[in-house]
């Protein structure tokens, strides 16, 4: 057990400005923590509502992600009870209800549900044309980058979060550096010394990081 008081917030930055950042090219999925999913009747499921909005509305298509499976995580149950008496409202899971904390305009958003929002100040009609515009800016971009197998930004770190361990030199297409040999060692055998190479340990092979197209659903 510990007290509440003890404990910190990692961060404290609000929608608007992770919305903000995406679109001027700031941040990509690969920059933060990668969302959390599980798969449960044919959905993917997300535990981690406000990357997910963001990504949603900003129209990134495939991000990395990580996948859990359902028992092995409680959060994914206990939110998905939670978010039953809403199921109707949001499409089963594909828009969620915000609430507006601060006095910052935000945008209206397909993925936002109404009838379970409470917005203070939206955006007026021409900030939220140029919002849009800037949404289609980046999607056309995107699909580009993914088209040729590129990204622009945060590429290195996305190569890490699938899983190809690559040095940043062999990304920019140098030869890496020369690899050491394997010291040998001296083991007891028998009352006398001999000389073997260590043998290599099994290395468990890292899980990649599968990226999925935002039709994940929300929990409430």
């Amino acid at each position: 057990m510990m007290d509440i008081a003890d404990i910190r917030f990692t961060q404290a930055g609000n929608v608007m400005d992770l919305i903000d950042a995406i679109l001027r090219g700031e941040k990509v999925p690969a920059d933060l923590p990668l969302i959390r999913v599980a798969a449960r009747r044919g959905h993917y499921w997300c535990i981690d509502n406000r990357r997910c909005f963001v990504y949603k509305h900003c129209q990134l298509g495939k991000i990395p992600v990580e996948v859990f499976e359902w028992k092995d995580n409680r959060e994914f149950e206990l939110k998905y009870r939670n978010g039953f008496p809403f199921r109707q409202q949001t499409g089963n899971g594909q828009r969620a209800g915000l609430i507006q904390r601060t006095e910052i305009p935000f945008p209206r958003s397909p993925v936002a549900e109404n009838a379970l929002s409470t917005f203070v100040h939206l955006m007026g009609p021409e900030e939220q044309e140029r919002h849009e515009a800037a949404i289609a800016t980046l999607r056309k971009r995107r699909e580009v980058e993914a088209a040729s197998g590129t990204r622009n930004s945060g590429a290195e770190a996305v190569m890490v979060l699938l899983g190809q361990k690559r040095t940043s030199k062999e990304a920019k297409g140098e030869e890496p550096l020369p690899k050491t040999k394997k010291k040998k060692r001296k083991v007891q055998q028998d009352g006398e010394k001999a000389s073997e190479t260590t043998p290599p340990a099994k290395r468990k092979k890292k899980k990649a990081a599968p990226c999925l197209s935002l039709g994940l659903l929300f929990y409430l």
